[in-house]
């Protein structure tokens, strides 16, 4: 193979991985523990919590952050209506799981995902 067709190839290679769309956005889960409860992970795509109350379930937020690019429509697998936040209930001792594709106006498609936990009592 001679010199010029090695640059040809690596720069087709080079400008490929250049064209690819930048995606970026993030799934932030926010959950709410009764007062004096313990949460962790808030603000990533993975929380969770620990109260003492023995309740069965508390509430959290599923939010959609730091998108870069123009979207087209949100699409949510777990029964959240479209937009960029989703209010949840949280049963105790189960995952709430998220999962999200987020369609562009450029025509790229992100998809996201994260799981929210709770438990209560001893």
């Amino acid at each position: 193979m001679n010199v010029k067709k090695l640059l040809i190839i690596i720069s087709l290679l080079a400008g490929s991985l250049v064209a690819l769309p930048a995606l970026s956005a993030d799934l932030e889960c926010t959950l709410n523990v009764k007062s004096g409860g313990h949460v962790y992970g808030n603000g990533t795509s993975h929380c969770g919590g620990l109260d003492f109350s023995f309740g069965s379930s508390t509430s959290g937020k599923w939010e959609i952050t730091n998108i870069t690019k123009s979207i087209d429509y949100v699409n949510w697998i777990n029964g959240c209506s479209s937009g960029l936040s989703c209010s949840v209930t949280v049963q105790a001792y189960s995952s709430n799981l998220a999962k999200v594709y987020i369609h562009y106006t450029d025509g790229s498609i992100e998809y996201l995902s994260g799981s929210m936990s709770y438990e209560t009592g001893y």
